[in-house]
């Protein structure tokens, strides 16, 4: 590879992201829909190029030791970038000839031997059937949500100029689209029974503290509200997913698992794990839900286990740049 801007037999990246891009394009959430062309030609070239500034780079600078952060920093983002260890990863497992077998070894230690949902026995009757798999999936916010937001706006919010641009020109009105589609990293659906896990991944990055025009309204939170509303509007099969049997899984570097003070979302998750009214206070326009069933069904995976249950599902662990390019 080394000098070489096409990536070996047709993969994006060896490592990073070893599947040609008409594999990934199918997998994207863009692709789904009438005119979805131009959506998903879009998508998919942020991976095309990401790795081939990474590849001219490795191929021009065979030695980095020492060379600044700065002039490292945007060519060798691919080795940092959620978007690429996500798709990485949960392909290997979506393309596993053992597929159910190995989502169920991933997920039991997570949410339990049996699934902390109702109707299901086993991890085998969630994981059967034609299973499909989705990145960049945008999930509309609930209007439950847009309506608190809407009568309190100026208790969530404190900045003049975006309390000025919440309101019309024409009437003062609070606008009622002031939160747009959250965007979940991965989606796997099974369409025939709407079983569905939701993925939020992190690398070094930490979850969002607030939305535009929400200071209150925090990533997981969110992620969490749009997994419990039901959207049978979006394309199919995305459409079929079962809020009530639908789970969320945050992915980070075991290192943050093991330190969870140092993120947000390690204080969030253990909070809303344990104390499940956490929830009821962060979503406080979801009435008559049970909380602490909720906090089951939210857990935390490492690109560590991933690797354990499937060697090779996160090449880059372990493996320097040295390494990766001899």
């Amino acid at each position: 590879m080394r000098g070489d801007s096409v990536p070996a037999a047709g993969v994006i990246d060896p490592v990073y992201l070893p599947f040609p891009a008409e594999q990934l394009r199918s997998h994207l959430a863009s692709s789904l829909g009438s005119e979805a062309h131009e959506r998903v030609e879009r998508d998919l070239m942020y991976y095309l190029k990401s790795a081939d500034r990474y590849h001219r780079f490795k191929g021009i600078h065979t030695v980095t030791q020492g060379m600044p952060l700065s002039k490292q920093r945007r060519p060798r983002q691919i080795e940092k970038d959620e978007r690429f260890w996500v798709v990485t990863c949960l392909m290997s497992f979506f393309y596993a000839a053992d597929r159910p077998e190995l989502l169920g070894t991933l997920l039991r230690p997570c949410f339990g031997d049996a699934p902390p949902l109702e109707g299901f026995q086993s991890w085998t009757e969630c994981l059967d059937g034609d299973l499909r798999l989705f990145f960049e999936v945008k999930l509309p916010s609930p209007p439950s949500y847009k309506r608190l937001l809407q009568e309190e706006l100026s208790r969530r919010q404190i900045v003049p100029y975006v309390l000025d641009a919440a309101r019309r020109a024409d009437t003062g009105i609070v606008r009622k689209d002031l939160e747009g589609s959250t965007h979940v990293d991965a989606v796997l659906i099974n369409p025939q029974n709407g079983f569905a896990v939701l993925f939020e991944a992190k690398v070094l990055s930490d979850i969002s503290i607030q939305v535009s025009y929400d200071t209150l309204r925090n990533q997981l939170a969110r992620t969490v509200d749009v997994m419990l509303e039901e959207d049978s509007s979006l394309p199919e099969p995305l459409g079929l997913r079962k809020p009530e049997r639908t789970l969320f899984a945050l992915l980070t570097p075991e290192l943050f698992r093991q330190q969870p003070s140092s993120r947000l979302y390690g204080w969030l998750h253990n909070a809303y794990r344990t104390e499940p009214m956490t929830l009821a206070r962060d979503l406080p326009h979801r009435k008559t839900v049970d909380w602490p069933a909720i906090a089951r069904r939210i857990g935390w995976l490492t690109w560590e286990d991933c690797s354990r249950v499937l060697p090779g599902s996160c090449p880059w662990l372990g493996c320097t740049s040295e390494m990766v390019w001899q």
